[in-house]
């Protein structure tokens, strides 16, 4: 496709969403978006915002205001605060409390809706891996790490392993986890990965050279199925001795792809014939090389 690249250029008449986190350097959603518009020569733009901790509840009260942006992406650590500054959630982003995108009505309520699971199931069975009657464990309870358990308790794994350093954000998703889904077992102690089927990285550790993983893993074997949430770098430190342990591994921008189209839909972006469903993961990995 041949792009006029004036097309582009933002104006008065562009549409602006916007990505919030701090930091944001890592980030990989405003790239995609922004690649997703100018193929098709659509008069939006995605820039992502790094915002003060102490400047977040302003940030909502000027998105209420802001014509020309229909949306937000939220990323850490603000899913939680996301949750409790907008006027209306989703099921799962109620039962979840943390939001991972939003949308602004014409008359400025927002509706934030919480994503990453879904994406991040979505990501799996592009790679081959169905999460039923697996065993899993999930280290970090925050808005990704609790996001990811939810959706795979829902995917109807077997057995669920929660890690969490923070003793009441750990309880509060255990307890959530058993009432929503009662056949699922649950626990909070892992000693060892031999024996897990899907071990996930949902913490920040390793993001941005930061060298830590969130479990030592001397006892990984090549047939557990290893995921990471972070974006930068690609390839991060628990992703990369999971490689050298032969394992399949799915990294965090896959993570991200899985969820484009539920986040567009929610923000209130028309996709095309291409997006059947959720637009495959194969087509945007393609297109982002």
């Amino acid at each position: 496709m041949i792009v006029n690249s004036d097309y582009m250029l933002p104006s008065g008449k562009t549409l602006v969403y916007v990505m919030i986190g701090h930091p944001v350097t890592q980030v990989k959603s405003p790239t995609t978006f922004n690649k997703y518009f100018r193929e098709r020569q659509m008069d939006r733009v995605m820039i992502a915002i790094d915002i003060q901790p102490d400047f977040v509840g302003p940030f909502f009260s000027l998105l209420r205001g802001w014509q020309n942006c229909p949306g937000c992406v939220v990323t850490i650590p603000y899913k939680q605060e996301a949750a409790h500054s907008v006027d209306e959630l989703s099921d799962r982003a109620k039962d979840l409390e943390a939001v991972n995108v939003i949308r602004r009505t014409e008359k400025g309520q927002l509706i934030g809706d919480m994503v990453d699971g879904l994406g991040f199931i979505e990501a799996l069975r592009s790679n081959g891996f169905e999460v039923s009657t697996k065993r899993v464990a999930v280290f970090g309870a925050g808005g990704a790490g609790g996001a990811i358990a939810y959706a795979v308790a829902q995917a109807k794994a077997a057995e669920l392993v929660v890690i969490d350093t923070d003793t009441s954000r750990r309880e509060r998703l255990l307890d959530l986890l058993a009432l929503r889904f009662p056949s699922i077992s649950l626990s909070q102690r892992i000693d060892s990965l031999a024996g897990v089927d899907l071990a996930v990285n949902a913490t920040p550790l390793g993001m941005n050279g930061d060298t830590r993983t969130p479990f030592p893993l001397d006892s990984l074997s090549s047939s557990t199925f290893v995921a990471d949430v972070v974006t930068e770098p690609d390839i991060t430190p628990w992703l990369s001795a999971a490689k050298a342990r032969g394992c399949s591994i799915q990294t965090g921008y896959e993570m991200m792809l899985g969820q484009f189209t539920l986040m567009g839909r929610h923000m209130g972006i028309k996709f095309g014939k291409e997006t059947n469903g959720l637009l495959p993961l194969s087509s945007l990995l393609k297109r982002n090389g």
